[in-house]
């Protein structure tokens, strides 16, 4: 069915100000040396954009939009809401869905083996913080908690055995792996690990490729971001990484190794991280 004329004009307020949002809060994200991949891709998105303005080219502009509320609800940004009700006059709650999944849990005020805890966790993300939504917020928060007392007077009595297990897609196939068969899938192609003193950054020197294509890299993981600080020609080099504090990364690796790149400090969302080379 077409888009009306109020629902065009909508569409084309709200992509904008959610890629202008996206310019402004997020194209920090993890920026390499002065290189913001992000920012790159937003002003690249924002062109293509207005150029389906231009056109009026409905259908692109309402996938652009889904494509990017998407994606800001994957990272629970909570800011977006109001951003386009300032920059548009638009009234939008793009985690209206998530609510809409828990409406019948906390219409009935119980919590059954057939409900999906996921989306429970997904609405307490989205709406935790706000003030209209804490008696619903402290309804769930109370049947989680009920829940998990249960769970755990079940496996002290041993009558129940509780699997992790994660979904796998990989073009068209699917298959699900257990939590252990997870963890050991992450690792492959790791050589090394380092964790930051604090506990949440992290440091891997990886491989990847094979032969003449083969390079060994250091990938640095943040609350926000990852992304390669280093990485060299060459399977399984003997390059480590390492934290000498909490902003402070230590690379030992070789002159005589053909770089790939190589930066010298990355930012995330205003925090610096040094990296200093040593041969």
């Amino acid at each position: 069915m077409p888009f009306t004329k109020q629902e065009r004009e909508k569409h084309k307020s709200i992509l904008m100000a959610t890629l202008n949002y996206l310019l402004e809060f997020h194209s920090g994200d993890m920026v390499f040396d002065d290189i913001s991949n992000s920012k790159m891709w937003y002003l690249q998105e924002i062109k293509q954009a207005e150029k389906y303005i231009e056109k009026s080219q409905s259908a692109q502009i309402k996938r652009k939009l889904d494509m990017h509320i998407g994606l800001l609800m994957n990272r629970f940004d909570l800011g977006l809401n109001k951003y386009i009700k300032e920059h548009t006059g638009y009234e939008t709650d793009i985690y209206e869905a998530y609510k809409a999944d828990v409406m019948p849990i906390i219409i009935k005020g119980t919590l059954s083996v057939y409900d999906n805890i996921s989306q429970i966790e997904r609405y307490l993300k989205a709406y935790g913080t706000q003030p209209e939504e804490q008696a619903h917020v402290s309804l769930l928060k109370t049947l989680l908690a009920e829940r998990q007392a249960e769970l755990i007077r079940s496996d002290s009595a041993g009558e129940t055995i509780t699997v992790k297990g994660f979904f796998i897609v990989q073009g068209k196939k699917e298959f699900s792996v257990t939590e252990e068969e997870y963890m050991q899938l992450e690792k492959q192609g790791i050589q090394s690990e380092e964790t930051a003193p604090n506990g949440q950054y992290k440091l891997e020197v990886r491989t990847n490729g094979k032969g003449a294509y083969a390079f060994t890299y250091v990938h640095i993981k943040l609350p926000r971001g990852e992304g390669g600080i280093y990485g060299a020609r060459g399977d399984h080099l003997p390059i480590k990484a390492y934290w000498q504090d909490n902003n402070h990364i230590i690379v030992e690796t070789k002159e005589e190794y053909e770089n790939s790149f190589q930066y010298h400090q990355v930012t995330s969302y205003g925090e610096l991280f040094k990296v200093e080379y040593r041969s």
